[in-house]
């Protein structure tokens, strides 16, 4: 069934997404269930993907900060897959999803070096440890745009790159119909859209040196409307900048 949130509060909105992962059916740490299973491998196409398309990105990172990591499959599969040399930390705002961690060690056969639950904008870890930060399609679920962006500056080396993958994105204009079309569907936590020309504001604000690459490709067929559409966006490129798109958003620090 259809789902609108109502105008909450951003502490509701918080306590929303820690207990999501408490009480879903399928995502719940007390199991780990087939569909759960299936679902994130099934992600990990689109993820792969992502990860081929910035390489240079990822290439030779050697301290890595996964935000919203949720269970933290994507840093396992990296981890597994990429960057098997590298020091891996996840992190999420619910401890129930961070509890759920070493399901995927297991699957992926890896040892995440170190994982807790925080928020994006309170990292309880020191000045300049990662060389990349990064997230899959989760930024638009942080609640603090601006004091995450300034805590990843804090946090970063000189020089790092944090990137996020997967986002969706609007312009100024479309964004109100667009941020009431994701939250009459049916979610289990409010969504958000990023709008590109706000993130690069706070990117500047923080001294960061940010890239916009729109990108309409999907290797997952989620829907044949939706399938259709980013098919159409993909053709007619430059309407990514107005009509509801999805985004990957690099941000450098200065050295």
């Amino acid at each position: 069934m259809s789902k609108e949130f109502p105008n909450i509060d951003l502490s509701q909105k918080e306590q929303i997404e820690i207990d999501f992962w408490k009480n879903s059916p399928k995502e719940n740490p007390a199991e780990f269930s087939r569909g759960n299973f299936l679902n994130k491998t099934r992600e990990a196409r689109q993820f792969n993907y992502k990860i081929n398309r910035h390489k240079k990105v990822f290439r030779k990172k050697k301290n890595i900060l996964e935000l919203g990591a949720g269970q933290g499959w994507a840093s396992c599969y990296l981890k597994k897959f990429l960057l098997p040399d590298s020091h891996f930390t996840v992190t999420d705002i619910s401890i129930y999803a961070i509890e759920s961690l070493p399901y995927w060690e297991n699957v992926y056969d890896v040892k995440i070096d170190n994982k807790l639950a925080c928020k994006s904008y309170e990292v309880p870890l020191r000045d300049a440890s990662f060389d990349l930060i990064f997230c899959y399609a989760a930024a638009h679920h942080f609640v603090k745009m601006d004091e995450t962006i300034k805590e990843c500056q804090r946090l970063l080396m000189p020089g790092g790159q944090m990137i996020f993958l997967y986002e969706p994105t609007c312009s100024r204009f479309l964004y109100p119909l667009h941020y009431k079309y994701v939250n009459t569907a049916a979610h289990n936590t409010p969504e958000d859209v990023l709008i590109p020309v706000e993130i690069e504001k706070l990117a500047r604000k923080h001294k960061f040196k940010f890239v916009n690459r729109y990108d309409a490709h999907q290797t997952l067929i989620r829907s044949i409307p939706v399938h259709l559409y980013f098919r159409f966006l993909k053709a007619l490129p430059f309407l990514q900048k107005i009509l509801p798109s999805s985004s990957d958003l690099v941000f450098t620090k200065a050295n």
